[in-house]
């Protein structure tokens, strides 16, 4: 990881997860302390259960680091194997995560278990959004506020809008009741496909993209 992570995003990186959403529970943070780092720098996340490798993770992606470090301790009484929960962490923030599923790409990992006392993962992070497009998520509390989001985006010429939603109950109809009442009020025909996406699933989304410009590599999840 080549620089330290604003303390901020502490609390912000679960906000990226869609905490609310999502069947297990993300929000166990504790509350930052400078023992969250491992090294003066803060370059070094620690992790000391499965939960906190989760949320080191969600940091990174928050921060939208390429590369970070965490060292792995294991919790009093348990023995925790670094590979097995690196993995299982990696998919879960991939695919259950609304930031992992809408930004990453894939992430790999290295293990050095060469301490006595904490296993080192050492993690590579591959985007497939640009820091632009994460930099440019609408935050709001709930999917009433597309309506006029979109207007607005629409008014503006934008090619596309995502929004990060605080709370989502199977509103997906919601959603595309939205997007055909701005569509219709903006005479925008049939003809001019738009493509909506849910991160990570249609009926729990945490993130709802809608590009109003055709693109081939965009996924409907």
């Amino acid at each position: 990881m080549k620089k330290g992570i604003p303390a901020l995003l502490l609390a912000s990186a679960l906000l990226l997860s869609g905490c609310s959403v999502l069947n297990r529970e993300y929000t166990s943070v504790r509350p930052h302390t400078s023992s969250y780092y491992e090294s003066a720098d803060r370059s070094v996340l620690r992790a000391e259960s499965y939960q906190d490798l989760v949320n080191d993770l969600l940091l990174l992606i928050g921060s939208q680091e390429t590369d970070g470090t965490i060292w792995l301790y294991p919790t009093e009484g348990e023995t925790l194997n670094a590979a097995e929960a690196a993995e299982q962490a990696c998919q879960e923030v991939k695919q259950e995560t609304p930031m992992g599923a809408y930004a990453v790409d894939y992430m790999t990992y290295d293990i050095d278990d060469s301490s006595r006392n904490y296993s080192q993962i050492t993690l590579t992070i591959s985007y497939r959004r640009t820091p632009e497009q994460m930099g440019g998520i609408v935050h709001t509390t709930s999917v009433a506020a597309l309506y006029d989001l979109l207007s607005d985006a629409v008014a503006a010429g934008q090619s596309e809008l995502v929004i990060q939603v605080g709370y989502f109950d199977h509103q997906k109809n919601d959603v595309y009741s939205t997007v055909k009442r701005v569509r219709t009020e903006n005479g925008i025909s049939d003809d001019e496909e738009w493509q909506v996406n849910f991160y990570p699933t249609q009926n729990n989304a945490g993130i709802i993209e809608i590009l109003m410009q055709p693109q081939s590599d965009a996924q409907q999840n």
